[in-house]
């Protein structure tokens, strides 16, 4: 047995029954020395799956309850999500997904291609949606709420190249209002030759997920780039108030 993975989970262990622990109740129940115990909840804390409180007690944070309890929707709520970006496809003639943020990482939830001569790639594109470096992942940090945001940013860094050289918390939360303002994302890649567009989408549940779209850019002509966005944002509304 690896004695560090056996460590940590006895931390995790106890946290989970007991909620808030002080450090001397931790080492008393888990044998180990302060010093030890420390290094390991330093590296929980920065992984963002403890936290300490204002009384220096050491608990879970949401995001371990999401790793142990991930989202799941139903077979029901999964066709309607499925069948609304299947219509955003059909409607534009381009690549929908539906993405939402999970543990600090973009996750497609639903993603349709609509078939034509010319298409962009868009299960490559969308295997691996990029917090910062991608319209999804814009739209997602951008609504999380400021402590939020900040804890993000602490456990995966600022953008920095990836999104306007932005590297500290007031540049971020600048870029953030106005795509909130905007209720809009939108990045061109001129070395790919695409064009995305994302838009927030606002469920009945409270959470925030972002539906988007990417195409070529030689087709993103005036007329389509409306039509694009008078879509996104029915297809939004159409999640938000399911029929």
């Amino acid at each position: 047995m690896i004695q560090v993975i056996s460590r940590v989970f006895t931390i995790l262990e106890e946290l989970s029954l007991d909620g808030e622990v002080s450090l001397d109740s931790l080492a008393r129940i888990t044998n180990l020395n302060k010093g030890t115990l420390c290094n390991i909840l330093r590296s929980l804390i920065e992984l963002g799956y403890v936290s300490r409180t204002r009384g220096s007690h050491y608990e879970l944070t949401a995001r371990f309850a999401e790793l142990t309890a991930p989202e799941k929707r139903s077979a029901a709520e999964m066709e309607a999500l499925n069948r609304t970006v299947v219509s955003l496809a059909d409607a534009t003639e381009e690549s929908g997904v539906l993405a939402a943020l999970r543990g600090g990482r973009v996750a497609v939830v639903s993603q349709a291609q609509y078939q034509r001569a010319l298409m962009v790639n868009a299960v490559e594109i969308y295997a691996a949606l990029s917090l910062y470096h991608s319209v999804s992942g814009r739209i997602l940090i951008s609504h999380l709420p400021t402590a939020e945001r900040a804890a993000l940013c602490s456990r995966c860094g600022f953008p920095g190249e990836k999104w306007d050289d932005i590297s500290t918390l007031e540049e971020l939360e600048k870029a953030c209002a106005k795509i909130r303002k905007d209720a809009l994302s939108v990045m061109k890649n001129q070395s790919d030759g695409i064009i995305a567009f994302a838009v927030p989408v606002f469920l009945p549940d409270g959470k925030i997920m972002s539906l988007g779209l990417t195409m070529p850019l030689m087709r993103c002509t005036p007329d389509k780039r409306r039509k694009i966005l008078s879509e996104l944002q029915i297809h939004a509304d159409r999640l938000k108030n399911p029929a």
